[in-house]
């Protein structure tokens, strides 16, 4: 919810420490570590409660229909379409991307029409169906060979 740790926790805590002076590892370094990084979430969290929560639904409200109609079917699929191909050309091994596609693909334009009540469920079973097809449909040779190579790896340590 408030981002990876270098954005918002680590500095806070870098700042907290330097601030009252102690060193990091030591048990007031941690409290102090401790004690920002909470401060930082909870002024984060309600931030986004206040401008996202509170003053979007307003803004939403206020912003002609149209207008959000064209939002929703123009601009927030080419973002987030965007993102997701960013996604998976980041990825070290696409292959699981391109079975999370199919599986929602299947999810949204199959399962969910055919079985309405399903829809509830259509999150869970996506990423259950995705964490179990990635799993099965793995790249079984790179393991092999990771296995091989610890096996062949000699014994740390004297050998007498």
């Amino acid at each position: 919810m408030i981002g990876n740790i270098s954005n918002k926790p680590l500095p806070a805590a870098m700042i907290a420490q330097s601030t009252i002076g102690v060193k990091p590892g030591t048990r007031k370094g941690e409290l102090a570590s401790v004690a920002a990084i909470c401060g930082a979430a909870a002024v984060h969290l309600t931030s986004l409660f206040i401008f996202v929560g509170l003053l979007g639904t307003w803004l939403v409200s206020v912003i002609p229909a149209d207008i959000v109609q064209t939002v929703q079917l123009y601009i927030l699929p080419t973002v987030m379409g965007a993102a997701l191909i960013q996604a998976i050309v980041s990825q070290k091994s696409p292959r699981a991307a391109v079975i999370a596609s199919v599986v929602s693909l299947i999810v949204v334009f199959v399962l969910s029409p055919l079985s309405p009540k399903m829809a509830l469920f259509s999150t869970a079973i996506a990423v259950i169906s995705t964490a179990v097809l990635a799993w099965v449909l793995r790249d079984r040779q790179k393991t092999d060979v990771a296995e091989r190579a610890e096996e062949e790896t000699p014994p740390e340590g004297p050998v007498y």
